[in-house]
């Protein structure tokens, strides 16, 4: 059995990124809210919220009910550390602990890549949300379709093995009912994020051996070169007032 590597736990990406382990960090966080316009009070699930970074910012900056969930333990125990007063739950993203149509926004930053089952994880999302709650999506996607196989075998736990096409991705959430109705290239931020990482560690290509070790190095970067991967924000309205505008 291939042993796999958590990226998102590592200590070489945690130097570079902080407690934002994403490209674009808390700025495209904001923006994101800014443009979903919800209201003060709103439910929002954080997805994946890491140490709680987001779900801080939710609440103390948009006035916004929210509540962080984290398969990690690890991860939620830091984030217990940093922010004592943050409601937070451990459990699955395909398996949400909550009743359906309870929340207002689910917010997903880089995360919906890292779910083994995304199928059952918009299944989830979308029995969750109220009629016309939104999903908000930050992620990696490949702008080269030919090079999505290559990358789901590589030893990783990271949005970049689960990466899809623009176009099967905007087809997943279709297909899960939801309209999407925002799509935003951040491409550029997942380039400066990478700049980052090469001025810490020398190229990516150590960067990867410290993360996943040397016989890993290789086949990751071949992967990269051929998946062209970028990097977008969507949000997507789930139910039947999906044709109503974000703002």
């Amino acid at each position: 059995m291939v042993e796999v590597c958590r990226v998102y736990e590592q200590p070489v990406l945690r130097q570079v990124a902080g407690n934002v382990l994403r490209p674009g960090g808390l700025a495209l966080t904001r923006h994101a809210l800014t443009v979903a316009a919800l209201p003060p009070g709103a439910r929002v699930l954080d997805l994946g919220c890491g140490v709680g970074t987001t779900t801080a910012v939710c609440g103390d900056e948009f006035d916004l009910d929210a509540v962080g969930l984290d398969v990690s333990a690890g991860m939620l125990t830091e984030a217990h550390g940093q922010h004592r007063t943050l409601p937070l739950v451990q459990a699955a993203g395909a398996r949400l602990p909550f009743r359906g149509g309870a929340l207002d926004a689910v917010l997903a930053e880089c995360v919906l890549a890292i779910i083994p089952d995304l199928d059952s994880a918009l299944a989830d999302i979308r029995r969750v949300l109220r009629d016309g709650g939104l999903l908000i999506v930050s992620d990696l996607y490949a702008r080269a379709p030919d090079g999505v196989s290559g990358l789901r075998n590589l030893p990783l736990a990271s949005c970049l093995r689960g990466a899809l096409s623009r176009t099967d991705f905007e087809a997943k959430v279709m297909a899960h009912g939801f309209t999407l109705i925002l799509w935003e290239d951040y491409t550029e931020a997942l380039k400066h994020f990478t700049a980052r990482l090469i001025l810490e560690h020398g190229s990516l290509a150590n960067f990867w051996q410290c993360a996943a070790g040397n016989s890993a190095a290789e086949p990751i970067q071949q992967a990269i070169r051929h998946a062209r991967p970028g990097y977008f924000l969507a949000v997507a309205r789930n139910g039947s007032n999906n044709k109503i505008p974000i703002s």
